[in-house]
């Protein structure tokens, strides 16, 4: 049998992704990745001569451009192997995070892509062509939201600093090994089954790391640096950097599974005493970011968004709370909505959130839930008057378009919710939830040429360039639709991430 990280053959993809195809094998291979991932690196450098040639190239350093090429099919296979939270509210929210760290940082492209693992531990990763992931258990168990941005400035500084060119991916040829090794390092952390046992996973998992996903100190020194400095431009408090470095040596920290990121970011005195020196000398005015009760929102819709068919009770979700907290009873009080949501009590919920929402204007993610609410029980022209409200006080955002997507469809109103949708994707064309809504609401209104457009991007978002370019040219064959864009164009970007793949894997 054969198997592909990205629609083309390799003998690293196939050795990395067998894991994710036969259960039975996986003990063998966890540690078979674990064991021969640096030694076939060492292989390629020293005995390239003796092995299939991979590829031919006229340079084999991996230029920016090469990176973003190479950050695309990451981004993809990310998408297609990897469990991730695709909620618009929370990846915003990371996007608002991020966005002041990267403006200030030396990237040579402004634009990066932001992804939720959906996974209790607590890590975070950066990849070439601008790639920042973060772990949901990252987000449930960060002290703070500047300690959450502590951990995205290190990350965004690796990244402006283009450390992985300088270690695992700086040749085009070693981009296969990077990627099996990267791909497999997120995919087992949370989808190992109980029965390989816990010391076997660690132990794998961590040799994956230090034979191809960990930096050196240098670099681990020189990220500190960088993601202090966009810490003390951007409006967050860099005393937040040195407490995560105190807390990731601490025993519970060092001796913890849940702790993915000490392992791949291990922390030595040199690194805590820099960054302990750097605060001292520091005379930062602290601003209010406004980001404190967002984050503690945050923290509240995801327990719940993702308990599955658990039932929370409010005393579970708070029970990590400081009754001392800021803003505490609106906590509560939003805890409280969403239990009564999620088990279908929704005009009490909807009232609850309404009061929250009339209370705290800036709190989005309440507003997105009064709104989802109101959807629920087809209040739709209620939502319709919200909306206006937003944008005449000038509160419009992704998730703005995404409520009104979702109610002009609900009442039926069918073109008007394709446009808007539309809108939508033209400012998140990587949101694959957005892609796939708007090819079942095509099919739904037989506008078969977009439906297949819509389909054709998102295979394309997954690497599946082969299925994207037929549902290209299945759009070919229908009536005109000018709403599904240029069906040339999407052919030539399907073509074009083949070339690449072939390139690159």
């Amino acid at each position: 049998m054969r198997v592909h990280i990205i629609d083309q053959a390799g003998p690293l993809s196939n050795l990395c992704l067998v894991y994710f195809v036969n259960p039975l094998l996986r003990i063998s291979y966890l540690m078979l990745v674990a064991l021969l991932l640096p030694m076939m690196a060492l292989l390629q450098t020293s005995h390239a001569g003796n092995l299939p040639t991979i590829n031919a190239y006229n340079s084999t350093d991996m230029s920016v451009e090469d990176e973003y090429r190479f950050g695309t099919i990451i981004a993809a296979s990310i998408r297609k192997h990897v469990p991730l939270w695709n909620d618009l509210a929370a990846l915003d929210f990371l996007e608002d995070l991020t966005q002041p760290l990267i403006s200030h940082s030396q990237l040579s492209k402004k634009s990066t892509q932001i992804f939720l693992v959906q996974d209790s531990k607590i890590n975070a990763f950066a990849a070439p062509g601008g790639i920042i992931g973060v772990n949901t258990g990252l987000i449930q168990q960060a002290g703070s939201v500047d300690e959450l941005v502590a951990v995205l400035a290190h990350e965004v500084a690796h990244l402006s600093l283009r450390h992985y060119v300088q270690t695992q991916a700086q040749e085009k040829t070693k981009a296969p090994l990077y990627l099996g090794a990267f791909i497999a390092s997120i995919w087992i952390a949370g989808n190992v089954s109980g029965d390989i046992g816990e010391a076997g996973l660690y132990a794998t998992q961590s040799a994956l790391q230090r034979g191809q996903l960990s930096y050196n100190r240098s670099h681990e020194r020189e990220a500190d640096r960088i993601g202090f400095d966009l810490m003390q431009q951007s409006p967050f408090d860099v005393a937040h950097m040195q407490r995560l470095l105190q807390r990731l040596q601490s025993p519970y920290v060092t001796q913890s599974p849940q702790w993915d990121w000490a392992r791949s970011h291990p922390i030595n005195n040199e690194r805590v005493a820099d960054i302990s020196q750097r605060v001292l000398i520091t005379q930062q005015n602290q601003l209010e970011h406004g980001f404190d009760l967002s984050f503690e929102l945050l923290k509240i819709y995801q327990s719940v968004a993702l308990s599955g068919s658990a039932k929370l009770s409010v005393e579970q979700i708070m029970g990590t709370f400081d009754p001392l907290v800021n803003h505490y009873s609106t906590l509560v009080l939003f805890s409280e909505a969403l239990v009564n949501k999620s088990e279908g009590e929704l005009d009490l919920a909807t009232q609850q959130l309404k009061k929250i929402a009339l209370d705290q204007p800036n709190a989005t993610l309440v507003w997105y839930s009064w709104m989802q609410s109101l959807l629920g029980q087809k209040r739709t022209q209620e939502v319709f008057k919200q909306l206006k409200l937003r944008k005449l006080h000038r509160r419009d955002n992704s998730l703005s378009l995404w409520v009104n997507a979702l109610a002009l469809r609900q009442d039926e109103q069918s073109k008007a919710a394709v446009n808007v949708l539309l809108t939508l994707l033209r400012d998140q064309p990587t949101w694959t939830v957005g892609w796939r809504t708007l090819a079942e609401w095509a099919a739904e209104d037989q506008r078969l040429q977009l439906n297949h457009m819509a389909q054709s991007q998102w295979h394309l978002l997954r690497g599946e360039a082969e299925q994207a370019l037929k549902q290209a040219q299945y759009a070919s064959k229908q009536l005109t639709d000018v709403q599904a864009g240029s069906v040339l164009l999407q052919q030539k970007k399907a073509l074009t991430l083949l070339t690449d793949q072939a390139e690159f894997n």
